[in-house]
């Protein structure tokens, strides 16, 4: 037989082939289907369909390709095929399981494809030679597609993911307006319960870089509680991340967590349900404006409930600055000896005006906090215990925000 005949009966068994196609691929979905975990865990009724369709379309342009003798250049993946593969990002599909579907229903064709040749064939010398010939055919129409599947399937995974992103990010700055919504359909919108007890969270990076962001998000998230975080962008070097649990949130763990260098986290109070999820959203965005006015004097991760009374202080920062340049004097300056006089007295008043207790928890002699708030006193041109409330106050403003409030010389 010449190399003209073998030809010959290739073509004519892929024309034979191609009027049975829907058979062909009414089977192979099927084998596929029973082969494959990922297709059959889906429990999607339209997967079979897609299937079937993807199956009949791949089967009809290869088997064109062997009856015509041509070469698969300008072959293309099938429009079917390329919806099933669309559907199948949707469904959560992964490409391996999309590109496994497309090596066992080559070898699912093959088997039949040689069985078939075997029937007309009879000498294995030609025999030989036409399997050589449909299988180079088969392998790199194979090897065409799948080139394509890949590069179709990464593009429709990135647009879904693109808009999935922008869907959560617009229904959480619809929940944050407080414009109504269905709560029943939230949780398919944002992959997240909304009805839980809620700790939120803004985590940034003071160097706007984006490097060690997303580890440090769902790392805080996992101090708080199992399970995915909610995450959205809302800066280009910062995310807004809730982390929810049905059981009461100890922030403790996330109080000790230490994020990449050059981030910072700051976290609001639990909340439950939609009026905790932007209360503690409010509450993260207040720590995190007290932790950039700080700057790098403040700590990497931030409670608000540490720095809540400052935050109120401080939401006129020019008038912050009035303030404690009123209240303090000579003690706002910054350095480290009135820096040294602040902290002695911020802790003696809050110990009561008790010289003991301040002197045990500063670790120093009681004749040390002594000296030191008579010398604060001096400073102040007053006691100390006139209008402590006040006093009380403006040294929570330099403690924590520093150089941002103090009286710069």
């Amino acid at each position: 037989m010449t190399v003209v005949e073998r030809g010959s009966v290739v073509q004519e068994l892929a024309a034979e082939l191609l009027t049975r196609t829907p058979e062909l691929a009414r089977g192979m979905a099927d084998h596929l289907y029973a082969t494959i975990p990922e297709l059959a865990a889906t429990e999607d009724g339209e997967l079979t369909a897609d299937l079937m369709a993807s199956a009949e379309a791949n089967l009809r342009q290869v088997l064109w390709v062997l009856k015509r003798g041509a070469g698969v250049d300008e072959v293309g993946l099938p429009p079917e095929a390329a919806a099933f593969m669309r559907a199948n990002v949707r469904r959560g599909i992964p490409l391996p399981a999309e590109l496994r579907a497309y090596r066992l229903g080559h070898a699912w064709l093959w088997d039949r494809w040689t069985r078939a040749l075997q029937e007309r064939i009879a000498d294995p010398e030609e025999l030989i030679a036409a399997q050589e010939l449909s299988s180079a055919c088969i392998f790199a129409y194979i090897d065409r597609i799948s080139d394509q599947l890949v590069e179709e399937y990464g593009t429709e995974r990135e647009r879904m993911m693109r808009g999935a992103a922008q869907l959560r990010a617009e229904t959480v700055r619809a929940i944050l307006a407080r414009e109504p919504l269905d709560e029943e359909i939230l949780p398919g919108r944002l992959g997240y319960d909304v009805r839980r007890t809620h700790v939120a969270m803004r985590v940034a990076s003071g160097t706007s870089e984006i490097r060690g962001l997303e580890r440090a998000a769902h790392e805080a998230a996992a101090a708080l509680a199992p399970g995915e975080p909610l995450i959205v962008p809302s800066g280009a070097a910062t995310l807004d991340v809730w982390a929810g649990s049905y059981e009461p949130v100890d922030t403790r763990a996330l109080e000790r967590y230490e994020p990449p260098e050059g981030v910072r986290v700051a976290f609001g109070k639990p909340g439950r349900g939609l009026d905790g999820f932007r209360r503690s959203h409010h509450e993260a965005v207040q720590a995190a404006r007290v932790a950039a006015l700080a700057g790098s004097g403040g700590g990497a991760v931030v409670d608000y409930a540490q720095v809540e009374l400052v935050s109120l202080l401080a939401c006129d920062l020019p008038r912050a600055r009035e303030f404690v340049a009123s209240r303090l004097g000579p003690l706002a300056a910054p350095g480290e000896p009135t820096q040294r006089l602040r902290e002695t007295l911020r802790v003696f008043l809050a110990m009561g005006g008790r010289s003991a207790r301040a002197a045990k928890e500063l670790y120093v002699h009681q004749n040390t906090v002594a000296y030191r708030i008579k010398r604060a006193e001096e400073l102040l041109g007053r006691r100390v215990t006139e209008d402590p409330v006040e006093l009380i106050c403006a040294l929570a403003l330099a403690d924590t925000l520093g150089p941002a409030v103090l009286v710069q010389h």
